[in-house]
């Protein structure tokens, strides 16, 4: 599958690069103090695309580390994909206004009124991420401290009839974990719908990147590794070599 993107996960709480434990912000590892010294060494190491989410924002519910993130954006010459707090078009804006390559929809995707995202899908286009963030099934929302009364191909469903195009979907429980993906999962919804999907949670070793690159049907877009990298149970550039020689 040509085109299979590695995203290390840069996630800033209180202008730090840390990792959660399955979401839970008592759970917290610090690995840098500055989250943009740490774009900037995934930079070196050979990264080609950067995850970065707003953790403080997600658990407030609009962007706390926006200026920080403005500045990260800017360190680095690839691409960078934001989430985290980002409920209007507003907020949207202002990140791929700053240089964003993509920002992410979680919570607002989700909201009663889902007329704005329709209106995201036609403005922002391939610059949307929804990210779908799953617990026991069903979806979670409000920096992943609420479940919803939606199950997690009910919300795919919803999606591809929007036309979003691309889809971030992480198991929480697995988030952080160093267990594995959640490969069932992956599997069924790259099955249930035609939208890109991004996998994210509980990457191990290179055989789990190599495992979702070539799910069935049609593997996954790309993955988001956290945990993995930071604690050098992976290698960023060993998974490029493995990938370019499969390609």
């Amino acid at each position: 599958m040509n085109g299979f993107t590695v995203y290390p996960a840069v996630d800033i709480r209180q202008g730090k690069c840390v990792r959660l434990f399955q979401g839970k912000p008592e759970e917290q590892t610090v690995f840098h103090q500055d989250a943009v010294e740490a774009a900037r060494i995934w930079q070196h190491y050979g990264a080609r695309f950067l995850h970065v989410v707003d953790l403080d924002g997600a658990l407030e519910g609009r962007p706390v580390n926006r200026d920080l993130i403005f500045q990260l954006v800017n360190s680095v010459t690839i691409p960078v994909q934001i989430g985290g707090g980002i409920r209007d078009m507003e907020s949207a804006r202002a990140y791929i206004e700053a240089g964003a390559k993509r920002v992410i929809i979680g919570t607002g995707a989700f909201a009663s009124d889902i007329s704005w995202l329709e209106e995201a899908v036609g403005e922002l286009g391939e610059s949307l991420v929804v990210g779908l963030d799953a617990k026991r099934g069903r979806i979670s929302v409000a920096g992943w401290t609420e479940t919803k009364e939606m199950y997690l191909y009910e919300a795919v469903q919803i999606l591809q009839e929007i036309g979003v195009p691309r889809i971030v979907y992480t198991n929480i429980l697995r988030d952080g974990t160093l267990s594995g993906p959640d490969f069932e999962s992956i599997q069924k919804l790259a099955r249930e719908t035609d939208i890109p999907i991004i996998a994210s949670g509980g990457v191990r070793v290179l055989e789990d990147v190599i495992r979702l690159r070539e799910l069935e049907p049609q593997g996954v877009e790309g993955v988001i590794i956290g945990m993995a990298l930071y604690q050098n149970t992976v290698n960023l550039q060993q998974i490029y070599q493995t990938l370019d020689t499969m390609d």
